[in-house]
């Protein structure tokens, strides 16, 4: 089953790769690598069709699923396409890789080819060079395009496709998997400034244009720390020189001899106009070579890709508050602190080297003492105070979390706090939280506090010491005037620079916090494996049982093999379910409430791993299920709710917009209010897509809403406010309808719905079945009725509710699900198989029973026939 890429894709080169075709297969192009593909049996006649055949006759081409895994260490990722309808004649397509996340020649070889068929040939394949590097990232992917058919169509929802490659390195590197698999913050405490080391290698060698750009910001600070010595010299120089009238042989070391006047003014200019380069070398670095802004979009981006796409149990680990902490704060943090703080740390040691040069020449002795004394104290003391600043910071993080963390608990349940009374309850544990957020951040800042006090002291007694021993040091002729004044100057500016070393060093350490906290982050289980391993499941199962049907892939069912229904209680511990859908077929489960109508729904569309049993369908087929309760977008419109749009976001298909308002009318949605806001709505969103600009806040947080008390929901759209609950549920068919899905799963639809109603749904859902596709636009850009892929439906029911409209029912009782054949099936659609307990299916009117091998449906299926309901 296919599954839409999680972001939009942007499509740029796949150089065509794979051993060679079967035999059989059509010969290859020169200068090109054959592709792999299936031939027809050599019994099979394939006429050939005549020339100037008009659309109708033609084949449809698309890709065999929306998204096609790869891991990183195998050499090539296999992307196949697939031919739908009479498979006579031979026909062509061309296909081009298109960059997205994945970038051509860092994470594959990107390129194009032609994908030829011959006559009754249904699937061909192309490789694509994967490379794999040392260098952590989450799943990325590229794009592969279809375009350009000859003697055939291209399906519009599948021409395009996506290859996610699955990294198997970690952040932010592999040198730490223990502590990193053993996921304790505090072993990766002891290896901080090593993970920290690390971290500056992924930002240096893996971010783009980080690497360029840290050289040149290194170089470039260079400059600065010249002109700060240039300036040490002049002052010396205009001190013992140029103001000293007593030495009758300074007018000989004068830059303008004898004059005075123009010497000083030669100083001046040496003091002002080098700063005319600075300030055009820092305007480069803030517009050309800024870095932070490029290392935070990168782990913001990843790290919201990770979480979206997180198992169960890593988002358990994630509260919503720790990612929103991680986000906006430990990683600007961590950029800060842990990369860009370095070149502040190269400008203060460039600037001492400066110092070490000027006491060199002009106070050799004693003054070169602090120098010495400063790194070895600063040595010592991040020594001593490295675990205790990491133990109160972890503290301080935990309150603030605590404290986030009980607010949004208090909006969460709002409601229940209120009908309880409990508001009072609430207000007295925040203020608990408060208070001990509040020891924590009084104890990290008294700490903060007198360490800050060692360079300032250190200084103090250095410029102490030193002025003490000045009159000697001068009167003995051992230093000049000016390099006394100005040596004192350079002590009081050394214990700055030394002090801005130290509080670099200090958040060096500091970083070492919020890295650890996300280097689990980054690497928690995500589902890409598991739903990589079902696509490779799927893909051998369509593969596999399109081959007995000669590859008519709209034939292939959609399989449920050994469901157990151990949670229901109705059900005989044991049974099991073993079931298959006909593409093209409605399917109606029906069985009394907390019978496991609803789990079997969830494990049909993926949605519930716990369940035993496996689930094949395709991947080919696209499979929605719609949520039971109404869900929008916080802060969108009817338009952006019913599109799933960004608030914003332009560059819409008028056709597709316009299907959307005869949708919403078909579902009794079309009052005049709810009509204005989406043409009000449609009018913008038909804007060149270059035009573009999206709203900062994202409007994709799905939101449950309630029938009653929805004007408390501060969060809901204003105009969901005003819709009754049918209409609500109503929205959510539409939405549904819209995007239109090869399988609808849709639980209790009707239960609770009058008359009138429930005749419309299921008149709707039946016309979608038949018609595949509701409301389409064949004269745009869908294809026509006949081309499309069959539509499928499986809906549930309580046991009170008959309909007119199932082909196939699946009814769960006492001693596990009797499949029922309501109406025939249409021919080539295919029919349902099923059984009860055990694998087998319970006897009686109405089942459907399991015989001896030889009578085989149109599917090839083993059945018995079946009585009408």
């Amino acid at each position: 089953m296919a599954y839409a890429p999680l972001l939009p894709l942007s499509i740029a080169g796949a150089r065509q790769t794979g051993p060679i075709a079967p035999a059989g297969a059509l010969p290859t192009v020169p200068g090109r690598v054959p592709q792999i593909g299936f031939t027809p049996p050599a019994s099979r006649v394939i006429p050939v069709p005549q020339n100037g055949s008009s659309g109708k006759d033609l084949d449809v081409v698309q890709f065999f699923s929306k998204v096609f895994y790869v891991n990183e260490q195998e050499a090539t990722a296999v992307v196949r396409v697939i031919r739908i309808g009479s498979l006579q004649g031979s026909c062509s397509v061309s296909w081009k890789t298109e960059e997205f996340s994945a970038k051509d020649g860092r994470k594959y070889h990107g390129g194009s080819d032609v994908c030829r068929f011959g006559p009754g040939e249904s699937v061909r394949s192309f490789e694509i060079g994967i490379i794999n590097d040392e260098n952590f990232d989450t799943a990325l992917e590229f794009d592969v395009v279809l375009y350009d058919p000859q003697n055939c169509l291209l399906d519009p929802k599948f021409y395009s496709s996506s290859v996610m490659i699955l990294d198997d390195d970690l952040f932010p590197s592999n040198d730490f998997r223990d502590e990193i698999e053993a996921k304790d913050e505090g072993a990766l405490y002891e290896v901080g400034f090593s993970l920290l080391w690390s971290f500056m290698k992924f930002c240096f060698n893996h971010v783009d244009d980080i690497w360029w750009k840290t050289i040149l910001v290194l170089l470039l600070a260079n400059l600065g720390n010249a002109y700060y010595l240039a300036t040490i010299f002049i002052k010396v120089y205009l001190i013992d020189t140029v103001l000293n009238l007593k030495d009758e042989h300074s007018e000989e070391r004068l830059w303008i001899h004898g004059d005075r006047n123009a010497t000083a003014i030669c100083l001046g200019l040496a003091w002002v106009l080098p700063n005319l380069i600075l300030l055009g070398s820092d305007y480069f670095e803030m517009r050309v070579l800024e870095m932070g802004f490029n290392i935070r979009y990168h782990l913001r981006v990843n790290l919201f890709r990770k979480y979206l796409r997180y198992t169960k149990e890593s988002r358990a680990m994630v509260p919503i508050q720790d990612l929103k902490i991680s986000i906006m704060e430990d990683i600007p943090d961590m950029v800060s602190d842990g990369y860009l703080i370095l070149f502040e740390l190269w400008a203060m040691l460039g600037k001492i080297g400066m110092v070490t040069i000027f006491m060199l020449k002009k106070t050799p002795g004693s003054a070169l003492a602090p120098l010495a004394v400063y790194p070895i104290l600063i040595a010592i003391y991040l020594t001593r105070t490295y675990k205790r600043r990491l133990e109160l910071m972890a503290k301080e993080g935990e309150g603030q979390s605590a404290t986030i963390g009980t607010l949004m608990h208090a909006h969460n349940n709002h409601k229940l706090i209120n009908a309880y009374e409990k508001k009072t309850t609430v207000v007295r544990y925040f203020e608990n939280v408060l208070m001990q957020q509040r020891k924590g951040v009084m104890d990290l800042k008294s700490f903060t506090f007198w360490n800050a006090q060692l360079i300032p002291w250190i200084t103090l007694l250095a410029i102490g010491f030193y002025i003490g021993a000045s009159a000697k040091m001068v009167l003995g002729g051992r230093i000049s005037l000016g390099a006394l004044v100005t040596t004192i100057n350079v002590y009081k500016d050394l214990g700055d620079r030394f002090s801005t070393i130290l509080d670099g060093l200090k958040a060096l350490s500091k970083a070492i916090s919020p890295l650890s906290g996300l280097t689990i982050q980054f690497n928690l289980e995500t589902d890409i494996p598991a739903r990589a391993k079902v696509f490779d499941m799927n893909q051998q199962f369509a593969l596999e049982y399109g081959n007995q049907l000669q590859r008519n892939f709209d034939a292939v069912p959609l399989a449920l093999e050994k469901l157990q229904l151990d949670q229901s209680p109705l059900v005989k511990a044991g049974a099991q379910l073993t079931v298959e859908a006909a593409q093209g077929s409605v399917v109606q489960i029906i069985g009394p409430h907390d019978s496991g109508k609803g789990a079997i729904l969830r494990r049909i569309c993926d949605l519930d791993s716990t369940m035993p049993g496996v689930v094949k369908a395709s991947p080919h087929l696209t499979i929605l299920q719609v949520p039971h309760e109404p869900l929008f977008l916080e802060g969108g419109g009817v338009f952006a709710n019913l599109h799933m749009a960004a608030i914003g976001q332009k560059g819409f298909d008028p056709a597709a917009t316009a299907r959307g308002r005869r949708i919403l009318q078909r579902l009794g949605l079309g009052k005049s209010w709810i009509m204005e806001q989406y043409d009000s709505e449609e009018m913008t969103s038909l804007l060149p897509a270059d035009e573009e600009k999206l709203v900062p806040t994202s409007p994709f947080s799905c939101h449950e809403e309630e029938e009653e008390e929805e004007d408390e929901e501060e969060g809901n759209p204003t105009w969901a406010q005003n819709l009754s609950g049918s209409e609500k549920w109503r929205f959510q068919l539409a939405r549904a309808f819209l995007h239109d899905p090869h399988v609808l799963v849709v639980h209790r639809p009707v239960d609770e719905l009058d008359s009138n109603l429930k005749e419309l749904f299921l008149s709707l859902f039946r016309e979608f079945v038949d018609k595949k596709g509701l409301e389409m636009d064949e004269a745009g850009p869908d294809l026509e009725m006949s081309k499309r892929r069959p539509r499928t439906l499986i809906f549930s029911t309580g046991s009170s509710t008959s309909t007119n409209i199932p082909d196939i029912i699946w009814r769960i009782g006492e001693n596990g699900v009797t499949v029922e054949r309501n109406r025939p099936v249409a021919s080539g659609a295919g029919s349902g198989f099923g059984s009860g307990v055990q694998g087998s299916l319970p006897s009686g009117p109405g089942s459907m029973g399991v015989t001896a091998p030889g009578a085989l449906n149109s599917f090839g299926l083993s059945m018995n026939s079946t009585s009408p309901r």
